[in-house]
C-alpha cells in the first residue's frame, strides 16, 4: 500500500522550500521520513489524510512499541509524522499520551585499525577506493563525497570544500597530502570526460537551488561537475555516482581482507575521528572539520583512546603507497 501521491508530493514541496530557507531536511532525512509516513499511511488505512488526527499517532507509537522497534527508530517515526502533520497537514497533533522512551544507552562500536584499513583500501581500485580514501583521510559522510565538485577541490590551502552538507551546513574539510596526486589525475580525466560529454551534446549536471536560474551557463562549466561522476548519462546530464556503489566496493574489500568486523563507509568517518585524536589533533578541531554544532556530538564518534590540524591519512605507518597510488580509474 502506499499513501496518496499528494501527500508524498506535497511533503516534497515543503521540504524544497525549506531548503531554500536554510532549514532543512537533508536527502536522506526525506527519504526516512518518506519511509515513516507509508508505515503510518498504512496503519491508519484506508482513512484519508483529512482524516487523521493526534489519537492516530499515539495508536501508531504503541504499535511500534510493541513490535519491539529500538528506541531510534520509534523517535524517527514520531519525528516523521509530527512533522507531516505540522509542515504538510498544517494541523496540531494536540498533546500525545506515548509509551515511555528512556535515553539511548551509548554502544560500543568497533571499528577497523589502521592495519586493517590498510588491508581494506589495499584490496579495492579506481573511483570507489580513491572515494574510501577521502572519506576517511577528510572526514566526509558518503553524501558528502559523492556530490563534490571541482570546484571544492583547493590544492593550494589543501582543503575540501563541502556545501550543503548534514543541516545544510557548509565547512571546510582538509584535503590529505597524500591524495593530492591521486586527486589531480582524477580532476584530469573528469575534464576529458567533460570534453567527451560536450562533444556528444550532453556535460550538463544538476545545479543547486536556484542557481540554475540566476546562472544557467554553470550547468555545462567545467567547475560545476561532480568530481565522482556516475558512469552512464541520463538524457544530457550526467550525475554523481552513487553511496551504493562505494558501499558494495567496500564490502567486498572487507570481505577478501577477511576482516569481521563490519565496515561501512560511515565507519570510515568514525575512523576518522578516533584517529584524529590519536594522531594530535585537539578535540575542538576535530568538532569544526566534521561539521559538528556540539562537542558532545564529535565525541560519539571518538572510540577508544581520545587525544592539531593533520590528516590520519598522513601518517607514515599506512603506507600511502598501497593506499592510493599509483591510481587508476
Amino acid at each position: 500500500m502506499k499513501p496518496s501521491p499528494g501527500v508524498i508530493e506535497r511533503f516534497r514541496q515543503v521540504a524544497a522550500v525549506q531548503t531554500r530557507q536554510r532549514n532543512a531536511l537533508c536527502p536522506n532525512t526525506q527519504s526516512t521520513y518518506i519511509h515513516w509516513l507509508r508505515l503510518f499511511w498504512k496503519f491508519v488505512s484506508p482513512r484519508p489524510a483529512s482524516d487523521w488526527e493526534g489519537a492516530d499517532v499515539e495508536r501508531f507509537m504503541w504499535s511500534l512499541r510493541e513490535q519491539q522497534y529500538a528506541e531510534k527508530s520509534r523517535r524517527q517515526a514520531l519525528c516523521a509524522v509530527v512533522y507531516i502533520f505540522k509542515n504538510v497537514l498544517e494541523r496540531d497533533v494536540g498533546t500525545l499520551n506515548l509509551p515511555a522512551m528512556p535515553k539511548e544507552k551509548p554502544r560500543v562500536k568497533i571499528i577497523p585499525s589502521r592495519a586493517e584499513l590498510g588491508r581494506i583500501f589495499a584490496g579495492m581500485k579506481g573511483q570507489p577506493k580513491l572515494m574510501a580514501a577521502v572519506m576517511y583521510g577528510a572526514g566526509l559522510r558518503v553524501h558528502e563525497c559523492c556530490t563534490l565538485r571541482l570546484k571544492d577541490v583547493d590544492f593550494e590551502a589543501l582543503t575540501l570544500r563541502v556545501h550543503g552538507g548534514k543541516g545544510d551546513k557548509d565547512r571546510l574539510c582538509l584535503l590529505p597530502e597524500t591524495l593530492v596526486e591521486a586527486l589531480q589525475k582524477q580532476i584530469t580525466w573528469r575534464l576529458a570526460l567533460h570534453e567527451r560529454d560536450c562533444a556528444d551534446g550532453a556535460g550538463f549536471v544538476e545545479l543547486p537551488g536556484r542557481f540554475a536560474i540566476k546562472n544557467p551557463s554553470a550547468a555545462s562549466a567545467a567547475e560545476w561537475q561532480f568530481l565522482f561522476p556516475s558512469s552512464v548519462l541520463r538524457g544530457q546530464r550526467r550525475w554523481h555516482t552513487t553511496p551504493e556503489s562505494v558501499q558494495q566496493a567496500l564490502k567486498a574489500a572487507v570481505r577478501a581482507a577477511g576482516i569481521l568486523k563490519r565496515v561501512t563507509p560511515h565507519t570510515l568517518r568514525h575512523a576518522y575521528c578516533t584517529h584524529s585524536l590519536r594522531a594530535g589533533n585537539d578535540a575542538p578541531t576535530v568538532q569544526a572539520l566534521m561539521g559538528h554544532d556540539d562537542l558532545n556530538t564529535t565525541m560519539i564518534y571518538a572510540h577508544g583512546d581520545a587525544a592539531r590540524g593533520v590528516s590520519p591519512l598522513d601518517c607514515g605507518d599506512l603506507q600511502p603507497a598501497r593506499l592510493a597510488l599509483p591510481f587508476s580509474t
